[in-house]
């Protein structure tokens, strides 16, 4: 049953990517609350045991495609779950000015500073073997790079403080 599961996970990532690629997604733009957004995905997470801490809510409305920040969000928010090691993950809004950035911080091993826009690359993987803890297929950062560039919006990756990795997405508030 977990192969099968696995596969099919995987399959709706191909899916996915393959439709990026092709450009065949549609486009919707919707007034999104950023923040309510936020809380969502963080309470799913949290309702899967994890240590989802929210920073201060701000106040920010964009006016974007949904299904591309909800996909993003995810991905960061899972990769966060997958390799955290079990430790708290931290997610906070920041809006100023013509932006906003949401950041998702893990306190796992990091990304190698050589590895960060490498994994940003279809299928590529830090751990070369798909182990049951962390799964993955390689597919989901490639994703969000594609919504996100497709939107406007910027992703980055960096180490966090004290160990751990920053997933961060800017968005312009125009």
């Amino acid at each position: 049953a977990g192969i099968r599961r696995d596969l099919a996970a995987m399959e709706n990532l191909i899916r996915q990517f393959m439709e990026l690629a092709q450009g065949l997604t549609d486009e919707r733009k919707e007034d999104l609350d950023l923040w309510q957004i936020l809380c969502a995905q963080a309470e799913d997470l949290q309702r899967e045991g994890h240590d989802v801490r929210l920073g201060s809510g701000a106040t920010c409305h964009y006016r974007g495609d949904p299904i591309a920040l909800g996909r993003i969000l995810a991905n960061f928010l899972d990769n966060a779950a997958h390799y955290g090691d079990g430790k708290p993950i931290d997610v906070e809004l920041q809006c100023k000015n013509d932006r906003a950035c949401i950041l998702v911080s893990d306190r796992g091993p990091g990304i190698p500073a050589t590895q960060r826009e490498a994994v940003f690359r279809p299928f590529h993987r830090l751990d070369t073997a798909r182990e049951e803890r962390t799964g993955g297929s390689g597919l989901g950062l490639a994703i969000a790079r594609q919504l996100a560039n497709k939107n406007g919006w910027k992703i980055e990756l960096s180490p966090r403080p004290g160990g751990g990795t920053v997933a961060s997405l800017e968005l312009y508030l125009v």
